[in-house]
């Protein structure tokens, strides 16, 4: 399922076609659509069946988001955003900017395999360009990491939290999901009852509270009280790449009872509705600093 998404500019004027492969309603997937509409970037969308992955076969790495700017292939949101963002700051091509983030091997004790990484894509690139102040590029990147590591985590409990609550989730990611008839079908039935027992077991594994919305509530406010009330967004007066990763991961909860009451019970709407703005606006495609 292809289609292709607005543009106005390219990340440098030799940057090839990006192509995004995604799940549409996968949160990593929103915060890459976040980052790529915010600065107006021309990519084109490949939707994933999320059975046989068909569509991402050429690639070893079977998660989503998966990039490709020409032959160059990026993996990881967070990984994208750096890489897309230090070619912009840099003038310099995509192929050129991934060399910069190493792949290290390293054994995951915990599942007993061993893992790739890339151990600084939370890190932008200047070259001799001058550099933010230091405590503002380490606040972003530890703000971009916590969404990883700590606000996703809270999202499935949450959007699975009833068996109606998923029945109402599932019907949405199989309409815009890349199913056919028969997929669609059982998504709908045995994902509903499926993801409503995974739910519960990562609110254990990540000991959220009881009441897993409360879990949920005190992460959006921790997030706006590290905004403060003298900042517009985490970068000051426009997005930096912390807000941006917020933003496009709460967007996956739109429509949802969870996002309805995460709006109501939280500090957060302000600067939700005011990020809407920017990312649907392409406020930063005139951005290249």
């Amino acid at each position: 399922m292809y289609r292709r998404a607005y543009c106005s500019s390219t990340v440098t004027n030799k940057t090839p076609s990006l192509v995004l492969y995604q799940y549409q309603t996968c949160p990593f997937c929103c915060k890459t659509r976040a980052f790529l509409n915010y600065y107006g970037l021309q990519y084109q969308i490949v939707e994933v069946n999320p059975l046989s992955r068909k569509e991402i076969k050429f690639s070893k790495y079977k998660k989503v988001p998966l990039l490709t700017a020409g032959d160059v292939q990026v993996n990881d949101s967070s990984l994208i955003a750096s890489v897309l963002r230090s070619s912009m700051i840099l003038g310099k091509p995509v192929s050129r900017v991934l060399n910069m983030y190493p792949e290290i091997e390293f054994y995951d004790a915990t599942n007993k395999t061993p893992v790739k990484e890339r151990a600084n894509k939370y890190f932008l690139m200047y070259g001799e360009r001058s550099t933010p102040p230091l405590n503002e590029l380490r606040e972003e990147r530890e703000w971009r990491e916590w969404v990883d590591t700590h606000l996703v985590h809270t999202f499935s409990p949450n959007i699975y939290r009833t068996l109606r609550e998923s029945w109402q989730a599932f019907q949405y990611i199989s309409e815009v999901g890349n199913f056919n008839p028969l997929e669609r079908a059982a998504a709908r039935y045995f994902g509903t009852i499926m993801m409503y027992f995974i739910g519960k077991r990562i609110k254990k594994k990540y000991r959220l509270k009881e009441d897993v919305r409360q879990s949920l509530y005190d992460e959006c406010n921790k997030w706006t009280a590290a905004i403060g009330k003298n900042r517009r967004y985490m970068g000051g007066d426009k997005p930096n790449l912390a807000d941006l990763s917020v933003y496009g991961a709460l967007t996956a909860l739109e429509g949802l009872d969870t996002f309805d009451d995460m709006m109501k019970n939280t500090s957060i709407k302000k600067w939700y509705g005011s990020m809407k703005q920017c990312v649907d606006g392409h406020e930063g495609a005139t951005d290249k600093q």
